[in-house]
């Protein structure tokens, strides 16, 4: 009786890591290019005689983003705004100086005039404006112009999109921001448009790929799945229960 009670508290255990990461999910359904997370289940050890294994609970493998399903275009008129179309990420230099991957174009001009992150990362190559700046012009390969406040256009950059063999196997930060890891790959730089690199689209940003009708489905499959462990719970400690009453 003592296995199924830890059989159904290993799956309790597991369920309500289920939950925390479809409210996760939830929770991120208005967060710019955010990638839903997956929970990934596999069972335990199985004992007894060949012919009757019984097997002792799940456990939690790994959650991982492996959703990258591109999140629909949402028109924001922002000229820093940029929306990928398709595949790859903008490589920033975080502040550790680090090199950091996102998905998440709300981009904007720091005080030295840096294309920078809402949180101040740097995007890679850099690209500084002029103090004079009007008006920015981004075409879809990611070439950035500007027309200065004596009306001369001028041509600031290039901007590049990475790519990895295994976008899954990335590590998910905090801030949109994702890292490189031994299961992503070897990342591959270029031009927006070129080598399977999406296109950049200007004044527009990527929304979630959360889906809330599939996330609410999880959920009450998970919460049904907790109560009906924990019910299991309940019914091994009165078994057990009775079993020393008689004892006794």
């Amino acid at each position: 009786m003592l296995n199924g009670l830890f059989t159904a508290t290993s799956a309790m255990d597991a369920f309500q890591t289920s939950v925390e990461t479809t409210a996760n999910n939830l929770a991120n359904s208005n967060t710019t290019a955010f990638k839903r997370s997956i929970v990934d289940f596999q069972d335990l050890i199985y004992s007894g005689p060949t012919n009757l294994q019984l097997g002792h609970g799940v456990k939690v493998a790994d959650i991982s983003t492996r959703d990258f399903k591109q999140g629909a275009e949402e028109s924001t008129g922002a000229e820093l705004d940029l929306f990928i179309s398709g595949g790859g990420f903008f490589a920033v230099q975080h502040a550790d100086g680090t090199t950091k991957y996102t998905r998440d174009g709300s981009f904007q001009r720091d005080a030295l005039g840096q294309l920078v992150t809402a949180q101040g990362d740097i995007v890679q190559p850099p690209i500084v404006f002029p103090a004079d700046t009007v008006s920015t012009n981004i075409s879809i390969d990611g070439v950035v112009s500007v027309v200065t406040g004596s009306g001369e256009v001028k041509t600031l950059g290039q901007l590049q999109l990475t790519s990895f063999p295994n976008p899954a196997g990335l590590q998910q930060e905090a801030n949109n921001l994702y890292s490189e890891t031994p299961a992503s790959g070897t990342p591959t730089t270029g031009i927006p448009g070129t080598s399977n690199l999406g296109s950049v689209r200007q004044r527009s940003l990527e929304q979630s790929n959360v889906d809330l009708t599939t996330e609410m489905t999880s959920l009450v499959t998970a919460q049904r799945a907790y109560d009906a462990n924990s019910r299991v719970v309940k019914t091994a400690d009165q078994i057990i229960s009775s079993a020393l009453d008689i004892v006794r």
